[in-house]
């Protein structure tokens, strides 16, 4: 379901907050009746009241984003359209992947094992290539905080050599700190989780949802983030805690 335009969704954010017209204008520095054309739909605020806006009244990137949409056309920043310009802008993803151990987590040996099964037609730099940038991806940001969910059949299916070194690479990246894993057991699927799901929070309290296809990146609008942020919930519920997590990977390192 897509938010409404801004007016409204002003409107809505403002009264769960319990706070009249005359009020908000007085926490973000403006005139009342610059509040009142804003609801009324006869002007927009600037980009700086906006953001004051969004954080008054708790909107977590909602108001930013309706408002560029309605003075772009698009909810999302031009950087924002791309993963790589998304990550480096993130402070968090959560990562639901319906079959494969995350990208951003793979092993050497896996990722090898991946992209020769998806190309096979590849050559051996070529392949090599990849994987060398998929494995050092996750080391080039150090600011991002990952909590994957995965089916622990993702690396159970693997030969004994991968799957080792997979168990292992990802108890060292747990070690680090920077990484949280959620095993999701076997004999459980994600059924609404058809395709990677990754959840980015910005540093500007907005949040970017895209999904990885055999086409590519797809990144969404802002007007479905509430129905797939609950896929990611829902994922989160299918799969085992952190700490029982943790447990599993040791038995296969």
């Amino acid at each position: 379901m897509s938010d409404p335009p801004f007016p409204e969704l002003m409107t809505n954010f403002r009264e769960l907050q319990g706070l009249t017209q005359e009020q908000l204008a007085s926490r973000i520095g403006c005139s009342a009746a610059s509040v009142s054309r804003w609801v009324n739909g006869q002007s927009l605020p600037h980009r700086p009241l906006v953001e004051k806006l969004d954080k008054e009244l708790c909107a977590e990137g909602k108001l930013v984003a309706s408002w560029r949409q309605a003075t772009t056309g698009h909810a999302l920043p031009e950087w924002a359209r791309s993963l790589a310009g998304i990550e480096t802008r993130a402070r968090s993803l959560q990562f639901a992947s319906p079959v494969l151990v995350p990208g951003y987590l793979q092993s050497p040996s896996y990722a090898d094992a991946v992209f020769r099964a998806w190309w096979p037609d590849a050559s051996d730099e070529e392949i090599e290539r990849l994987t060398q940038l998929r494995t050092q991806r996750l080391s080039q940001l150090p600011q991002l905080r990952v909590t994957a969910v995965f089916p622990v059949s993702g690396i159970t299916g693997f030969d004994p050599v991968v799957r080792q070194e997979q168990a292992a690479h990802l108890l060292a990246l747990v070690e680090t700190g920077q990484v949280r894993i959620h095993l999701v057991p076997e004999g459980t699927l994600l059924l609404a989780v058809t395709a990677p799901l990754m959840v980015f929070r910005l540093r500007t309290g907005e949040t970017v949802i895209t999904s990885d296809h055999v086409d590519g990146n797809v990144v969404y609008g802002a007007d479905r983030n509430d129905r797939l942020t609950s896929l990611i919930t829902g994922a989160m519920a299918e799969a085992l805690p952190a700490r029982l997590s943790l447990e599993a990977l040791k038995d296969l390192a």
